[in-house]
């Protein structure tokens, strides 16, 4: 019986054992399995950037589990890059991402995605070259790589040979291949070359502007843009105190002159300072012309009183 208890005891114990180590190695096992049926790989030369905008996108298969932390090598050099989940209710939607071992890695909470980047081209004159070297990120099924020929460009051609080419609705010829069964890690070289006698862009109306963006959030500005920004946030708070003064002082300047007004005019009393002199009446010398005093009329030697006022003589 001794026995017979050991062995059901070690076999309880290898059992959680096992299960341990299956639940253990079962995250990696998922993410190995990841398949993608159908991908979309598309190369845009010189079309809103001098260099080429890189666009993978597809699903992969229903059987896999998410959300899913996901990683997708990306060419040397690459820059703007953009990580999406395809919701098809939703579009688009932007996700944080990390760079490493030259893979853009992160979660992906449904089965679509879609990666966009640049990567700049050789320089060279009016005879552009450009390879571009594919690695397939899990086995894919079925692949389609179309490359848009650049606005006002000549003698284009691409290696593998394209199987279709098509000119669509805005004008522009798309060259397309497709590939089959695709190895996870599996490359493939795309060369691309035509002629172009300007360096003008197939839409410059959607010409980037800015840099680019940091991993797992948004580029944090310039310190040209953060100075410019902190002008424009301020200059409406300026503004608004000049007119706030301007208005207090045009209110004081109407207060004072209604007191300037309003105000009184006191009389002012003459002092004796202000009285214009007197002169002086001094009694005429004996012979001379004699003038009344009051009046000052002249009087004759026989007047006794001012024939002018009446008033009596005097002296």
């Amino acid at each position: 019986m001794n026995g017979f208890h050991e062995l059901r005891r070690r076999f309880a114990l290898g059992v959680t054992l096992t299960l341990l180590i299956v639940i253990s190695v079962w995250p990696a096992a998922a993410q190995g399995a990841l398949t993608i049926p159908q991908a979309s790989l598309k190369l845009w030369p010189e079309y809103d950037d001098p260099g080429v905008l890189v666009i993978l996108s597809g699903d992969f298969a229903n059987d896999a589990t998410f959300p899913q932390t996901v990683a997708f090598p990306v060419a040397e050099g690459a820059r703007n890059i953009q990580a999406t989940v395809n919701d098809p209710a939703k579009g688009l939607l932007s996700q944080q991402w990390q760079m490493q071992d030259g893979k853009v890695n992160y979660s992906l909470p449904q089965p679509g995605f879609h990666i966009e980047y640049y990567v700049d081209r050789p320089p060279s004159g009016n005879k552009r070259e450009i390879t571009y070297t594919f690695e397939a990120p899990y086995p894919i099924k079925s692949m389609q790589i179309e490359v848009q020929q650049p606005a006002r460009s000549t003698d284009f051609s691409m290696t593998p040979g394209p199987t279709s080419t098509i000119t669509r609705t805005d004008g522009l010829v798309y060259h397309a291949i497709n590939l089959e069964n695709l190895a996870a890690g599996e490359k493939r070289d795309i060369a691309i070359s035509y002629v172009k006698a300007d360096s003008g862009l197939t839409s410059p109306q959607l010409a980037l502007t800015s840099a680019t963006p940091a991993p797992q959030a948004a580029a944090a500005p310039t310190q040209a843009q953060a100075k410019s920004g902190a002008q424009t946030s301020w200059l409406p708070i300026l503004l608004i105190g000049v007119g706030l003064l301007a208005l207090i002082g045009i209110g004081v300047y109407w207060f004072l002159s209604r007191r300037r007004t309003a105000a009184p005019i006191k009389p002012v009393r003459p002092t004796v300072a202000s009285t214009p002199p007197q002169p002086a009446i001094r009694p005429a010398p004996v012979g001379a012309t004699a003038f009344c005093t009051q009046c000052g009329h002249t009087l004759r030697p026989e007047d006794r009183f001012c024939p002018k006022c009446g008033a009596p003589r005097k002296g």
